[in-house]
């Protein structure tokens, strides 16, 4: 049985991407960047032709435990808040991911149209912001950009 999805026309499937890719949008993206190749969460966190994004675990890694600067750019996702999460995550605010080509997200996309999870509530976006300016591992063009998309 095939999914809901793929009973509509690929123009009204691309019709619904362009509606839900923008800042804040929650993907299940396949990441080949990540070993091994699995498929994560990501926010969307500025839409353009090289998107940045940010990876949400489902805890904080131990390094990051260990290092308060990094520590203090984790934003904590309640399940209770999101109906895609089985359990409290985190967004890692503390890495820009760049590694994926707009075309690549919407291809994805485009085959699963359930990749599409939801999107962040007005208190986690203003978490991330927070977050983003206090993180001195994102340069301040990706800052500016990741602030003014996510307002």
């Amino acid at each position: 049985m095939g999914r809901l999805g793929d009973f509509f026309p690929k123009h009204k499937k691309q019709e619904y991407i362009d509606r839900q890719l923008k800042p804040g949008q929650v993907l299940y993206l396949q990441c080949e960047f990540i070993n091994p190749q699995k498929d994560k969460y990501l926010v969307l966190a500025c839409p353009g032709t090289r998107p940045l994004l940010f990876i949400i675990n489902s805890k904080i890694p131990p390094f990051i435990e260990k290092h308060p600067d990094l520590h203090k750019c984790q934003v904590k996702l309640c399940a209770s808040d999101y109906s895609f999460l089985d359990h409290d995550s985190f967004v890692d605010c503390a890495k820009v991911i760049d590694y994926f080509d707009e075309s690549e997200i919407r291809q994805q996309v485009l085959d699963d149209v359930g990749r599409i999870k939801g999107e962040l509530n007005t208190a986690t976006r203003k978490a991330i912001i927070k977050a983003v300016h206090n993180a001195k591992s994102i340069t301040p063009r990706h800052k500016r950009l990741i602030v003014d998309s996510l307002k």
